[in-house]
Parts: C-alpha cells; sequence; structure tokens
C-alpha cells in the first residue's frame, strides 16, 4: 500500500517538477531592439536564472545546452554556452576559456568579454533602458524602463580620460586617438572631436564625428575630419588586424588619405521579428595617395616581416587624387526568427563629381545568415559584394582580395577592382564530450571559400575548401585549392574570417 501511494504521488507530482521553471512574460517590450530581444529569447527553450542579490556564475566545470536569460543579478560566464546569454538588471562577464554560440547582452548594465572567450554573435549593451522584475503568475512580469532620466553631462572624457583604443597597421604605425564627447541638442545627440595622433607620419589628424536621435525612430548622423582610409576593413577587425600587423607584419588592407565629410540620415521600422533601417546622404572627399610605394626601404616596426615587400613594406596601389561628391542610399536589415539570423547591409554610392569626370555607382553588400541544423551543428554563409555601374571609378574606390582572411592561396590582395566577390560557407559540428583545458571544447568546421576581384568584370572565381578544428581563441585548418591541387595548413584566431 505505501508503495502504492508513493509512485501515485510521484506521477502527480511529476508534472510540477516539469514545470518548475518559471515563466518569463514581457508585458511592455518599450521602444528600441531590447524588448524584441527578449520577447524572442522567452518564447524559446531557455534557463531562466531568477533575481537575487548575489552574482550568478556558471563555473568551467558546466556547460548550457539553451539561451540563458538572467534577472536582477550580474553574472559571470566561463563556460560553454549554446545559445544567447542575456543580463536583465546587471552586467554581464564573459570569463576567459568562455565559449557563447549567440549573442552577450546586458539590458540596463554592460558586457564585457574577454579576449581569451568567443562570442559568436558578438555582444550587446543596453545601458540606457532596463526592465522592471515583477512576480506574477507562474513567473514574473517584465516592462521597459528608462535609465535616461537626465540628459549627459555636456563634456565626457571616454575610454581612459580620452584616449581611445589604439591601431597599429604599416602605413600609419600607431594611432592613437584622443578627445572629449560632448552633449549637444538637449540630450539627444553626442559628437565626438577627436585628434588622432599617428606615428610613424608624424600626422595629428582632427575629426568630428556625432549623431542626433530626433525621435526614437529617426536619426542623423555626420562626420568630417582627415584620415587614412581603407575599403578593406571588412575582412578583419580593427584588433585582429593590429595585432596580425604588430607581430606577423601582415595588413589585411590597402590604404589612401583623405579629407572628407558624410551625412546621412535614418529612418527605422520595427516588427517583431525584424528591423529595417534605410538611410539616405551625400558625402565629400579629397583624396591623395600614401606609401609605403614600391622599393620603400622603411616603415613601422614588427616583429616579424618588416622589411618584406609583401608584409610591412607591401605598397599600397595609387590612386587618383582629386575630389569625388556623391549621393548615398542604403540600409540595413536584420531579421530573427527562432534561431535563424539574416543580417543584410548595403551602401549605395552615385558619384556626382570625380577627378577625371567619371560617372558611376556603386553597391557594396554584406549578408550575413547563420542557422542550426541537426542538434547542436549550425551553417553559416556570409557574403561581400561589390558591383560597379558606369564609368570605371578612381582606384580609391576599389576593393581587394587574396591572403589571409580572404583567398589564402593568393598572395595578399593580390587581386583588386571595381568587382569583387566572396562567398563563405561554414559548417560547425560541436564536439562537447571533450574538452581542452581553458580553450573549452572543440568544434569541427568545415569552410567553403569562393571568389575574386578584377576592374569591369569578375575574373574567374577562386575556391578553397577547408577543413579544421576550432577551439576558444584558435583555430587549425588543411586548405584545398582544388583547381591547383595544392594544399596548405594555417593557423589563426577562431573569431576571424
Amino acid at each position: 500500500m505505501r508503495l502504492y501511494l508513493a509512485v501515485v504521488a510521484g506521477i502527480l507530482l511529476l508534472p510540477a517538477g516539469a514545470a518548475a521553471q518559471a515563466r518569463v512574460t514581457v508585458i511592455d517590450a518599450g521602444p528600441g531592439s531590447s524588448g524584441r530581444i527578449l520577447r524572442t529569447a522567452t518564447a524559446l527553450p531557455h534557463r531562466l536564472v531568477e533575481p537575487d542579490t548575489g552574482w550568478f556564475i556558471l563555473g568551467r566545470d558546466s556547460t548550457q545546452r539553451t539561451t540563458l536569460i538572467v534577472l536582477g543579478r550580474s553574472a559571470a560566464i566561463a563556460s560553454r554556452v549554446d545559445g544567447d546569454v542575456i543580463v536583465v538588471g546587471g552586467d554581464l562577464y564573459v570569463r576567459p576559456g568562455a565559449h557563447i554560440t549567440g549573442r552577450g547582452v546586458a539590458i540596463g548594465g554592460g558586457t564585457y568579454p574577454s579576449t581569451l572567450a568567443v562570442v559568436e554573435q558578438g555582444t550587446l549593451s543596453f545601458r540606457d533602458n532596463t526592465f522592471s522584475i515583477a512576480p506574477g503568475p507562474g513567473g514574473y512580469t517584465l516592462a521597459y524602463q528608462s535609465l535616461r532620466e537626465h540628459a549627459s553631462p555636456p563634456l565626457l572624457f571616454p575610454g581612459a580620460y580620452g584616449l581611445r583604443m589604439p591601431r597599429y597597421d604599416r602605413v600609419n604605425g600607431v594611432s592613437i586617438p584622443f578627445g572629449p564627447s560632448l552633449t549637444v541638442a538637449s540630450g539627444r545627440g553626442e559628437l565626438d572631436a577627436l585628434v588622432t595622433y599617428r606615428s610613424d607620419l608624424g600626422q595629428f589628424d582632427p575629426s568630428v564625428e556625432g549623431g542626433v536621435q530626433f525621435s526614437r525612430r529617426l536619426r542623423a548622423q555626420a562626420a568630417v575630419g582627415r584620415g587614412t582610409l581603407s575599403n578593406d576593413a571588412w575582412i578583419w577587425s580593427n584588433l585582429v588586424n593590429s595585432f596580425s600587423a604588430l607581430v606577423f607584419g601582415k595588413d589585411t588592407r590597402n590604404y589612401y588619405r583623405a579629407d572628407r565629410a558624410e551625412l546621412t540620415v535614418h529612418r527605422l521600422w520595427e516588427t517583431v521579428s525584424a528591423q529595417i533601417e534605410p538611410f539616405i546622404g551625400a558625402m565629400a572627399e579629397r583624396a591623395w595617395s600614401i606609401g609605403p610605394s614600391v622599393g620603400s626601404q622603411h616603415g613601422p616596426w614588427s616583429l616579424f616581416g618588416r622589411a618584406d615587400s609583401l608584409g610591412m613594406r607591401r605598397p599600397n596601389p595609387p590612386i587618383q587624387p582629386g575630389d569625388i561628391a556623391s549621393a548615398l542610399a542604403g540600409g540595413t536589415v536584420l531579421w530573427e526568427a527562432q534561431d535563424v539570423r539574416v543580417r543584410l547591409r548595403s551602401r549605395g554610392e552615385i558619384a556626382l563629381a570625380a577627378p577625371a569626370d567619371q560617372r558611376f555607382q556603386q553597391a557594396t553588400t554584406d549578408l550575413d545568415v547563420s542557422f542550426p541544423t541537426v542538434r547542436e551543428q549550425e551553417y553559416a554563409l556570409e557574403v561581400h559584394w561589390v558591383t560597379t555601374f558606369g564609368d570605371t571609378p578612381p582606384p580609391q574606390r576599389f576593393s581587394w582580395l587574396g591572403g589571409s582572411g580572404t583567398l589564402p592561396f593568393l598572395d595578399l590582395l593580390e587581386q583588386g577592382g571595381d568587382e569583387a566577390l566572396l562567398i563563405e560557407q561554414r559548417y560547425s559540428v560541436p564536439v562537447p564530450r571533450i574538452r581542452v583545458g581553458f580553450l573549452g571544447e572543440p568544434t569541427l568546421q568545415f569552410r567553403h571559400r569562393l571568389g575574386s576581384a578584377g576592374i569591369g568584370r569578375l575574373p574567374t572565381l577562386e575556391q578553397v575548401i577547408g577543413v579544421g578544428v576550432m577551439l576558444a581563441l584558435v583555430r587549425g585548418e588543411i586548405q584545398l585549392d582544388p583547381a591547383r591541387g595544392e594544399t596548405r595548413f594555417s593557423v589563426g584566431f577562431s573569431f576571424s574570417r
């Protein structure tokens, strides 16, 4: 009889245990994307960490197989999370060795990633708003709450007392921006007034950039100043490119110098799963060439490759000096449904005046798509496409491919022109039963790249097939060029292209 009662009690209590996790309901999503991110996450499988006075810590000896939502407390993540990590009403610290396959999001706080960790979809910090957390039927209700009750101070010195993040490359040496941030238009706008010192050029470049938020969905951005510009910054981030130039002497960008002024006006439309933000604007630019030139005998220092003609002394292609005045149009589309993410960015330029009276129209488009397939496996697609109509533009509008980050069997930035295409597909297969110290769990990755660049048309597309293992910081890969029958082994950062 006692056994019978115990079995009956267990059966009756089983549904309660299975549904023991509290439910989260977003009753007011408010403006912006933070509420949409929360609503999407709460509608999908997730683990909820309820409010408390202490931190939530996910140590290295544990693995989280779904999105993690932390309410009313800060969080420190040191292991693998298969999904997003979203903190509401606290800060998110990503510790060394952590691997988050989604995004790291802090609402009402900051996200602080480690260079020794991987956050595959990037980080977001919503410092100007949070969500009030109140007990509700079966869980908690969240309502939007603005944290900008007062305008920002009129004068701020972001970074380290106004010193911003430095960069390093084979043209400028060290670029060190310094300057204050100013609040304008009754707190609706901010301006950064900067002076950037470039050590190898011995130049102090002034610039002013900022924006005004006229309403929740309408804003304007403007920038004017002198600088060292590149069309190849999409290949590697500033951090990865700076490290590569400083240590290995590999700089994956071509450069020119210019005075440029640009103004754009953006309008945002939002739905539950999408953000669409088109823009229009205008740009004026006066450009000139910059070294190294062929046969240069000096340049910035690097640990390796400092005297290499394909390294730190690699020449910059000369450009056509003169003025370009253009109309701009384009936009950004972000669409998310369950675990499918699509991001499209496009920028179109219509030349109204150019050095040799060229009349050209050029569009630069980037597409990123990712979605899960079987179990924890994931497919990702990245496309970078530059196409030009009308006259051939001056060389300062060329894009370049080849070498690290694009087509590894070509010399660094060997191909260039006003037509460029790179398609990269990745298929990732996590191996959760193996752990390599603080580097975390390995992921098998299969990659396929297809691309070329030329003037007036695309030449024959180059193809690269790769099979490798990715850890939290590094990736080892065997690469094959089917057309040439060549293979090579490469080691690189797991968070770089």
